[in-house]
């Protein structure tokens, strides 16, 4: 099956438009986080090397390789959640409720791990939002708004999923992480952004 990373963008925002199950909301979710962490690397790419940021450049190129990976994991969630949703549907034809709770476990697994991913990618942004090229400023504020943006995104898919889970052993342990991770994603967006209007205001 050909996977959506490998397709033409069109193919991707007309299926996404479509009168099709998937891709849906969580898959738009880590097509989004994917530009956030993008432009992160394309700020980077055009601030390494330069003489005026040099003694930033070790940290700026592990952060480079940082987000590099993130944004490839990223662009490998915006296929994982069409295939999870499709196997979701399938179990609901079943009445095994085993088979169901699995399903859901399986889904609510990848909007997680795309939250993980943007607040991963936020903190990256905020480390080196005054080690970059001034230039780029406005991009970092993108970035964190589109990142802040899919990190909230994707929390609706959580919760689609895990309102329908009773394992209280495994959803206890994601609500009492999201709190806290919830609100520093929120500060950490804010802290970037008032660093950018700030910067950017004459």
């Amino acid at each position: 099956m050909a996977l959506y990373i490998d397709e033409p963008f069109k193919k991707y925002i007309d299926d996404l438009s479509a009168k099709l199950p998937a891709p849906g909301g969580g898959s738009a979710a880590a097509a989004t986080a994917a530009f956030g962490a993008s432009l992160i690397a394309m700020v980077l790419h055009y601030t390494i090397g330069k003489e005026k940021y040099k003694k930033y450049e070790r940290k700026l190129s592990e952060c480079l390789e940082q987000v590099k990976d993130i944004k490839h994991r990223l662009c490998q969630l915006i296929d994982d959640d069409v295939e999870v949703y499709k196997k979701v549907s399938e179990t609901f034809k079943s009445h095994d409720g085993t088979i169901k709770e699995k399903s859901l476990k399986d889904a609510a697994g990848v909007p997680i791990e795309i939250c993980t991913c943007c607040h991963k990618a936020l903190r990256i942004c905020r480390e080196v939002m005054d080690k970059t090229n001034a230039n780029l400023l406005s991009d970092i504020g993108v970035a964190a708004e589109l990142l802040a943006a899919s990190y909230n995104s994707a929390l609706f898919n959580v919760f689609i999923n895990t309102k329908s889970i009773k394992d209280k052993n495994f959803t206890g342990p994601i609500e009492e992480a999201i709190e806290p991770q919830k609100k520093e994603v929120e500060e950490i967006k804010q802290t970037i952004l008032d660093f950018v209007h700030t910067t950017l205001t004459f």
